[in-house]
């Protein structure tokens, strides 16, 4: 029997712990990743999160940020902006 990856059922097990816990159960990066789920339905995105935090230092600071600084970021295009910008 071949082992699942470790990174198998990331998504599912995020959301879950969100939902249980809320918000201050996760780091920004982690909450960031949740955003950019709905965004990129396959694909890692924890360097996405990861490059939006240390460009602008906070969830906060990600979700106020503007439209054109966000699209410079590799790897998030509109539909990623559009979500992080909903909220």
């Amino acid at each position: 029997m071949l082992d699942k990856p470790h990174y198998a059922g990331h998504r599912k097990r995020l959301r879950d712990r969100f939902l249980k816990s809320g918000s201050s159960a996760l780091p920004d990066y982690e909450m960031l990743e949740l955003v950019l789920f709905m965004a990129q339905p396959r694909g890692d995105v924890k360097p996405v999160a990861k490059s939006l935090l240390k460009q602008f230092g906070s969830y906060a600071g990600v979700i106020t940020a503007e439209e054109k600084e966000l699209k410079k970021i590799a790897g998030l295009g509109d539909v990623a902006v559009a979500a992080l910008k909903i909220i």
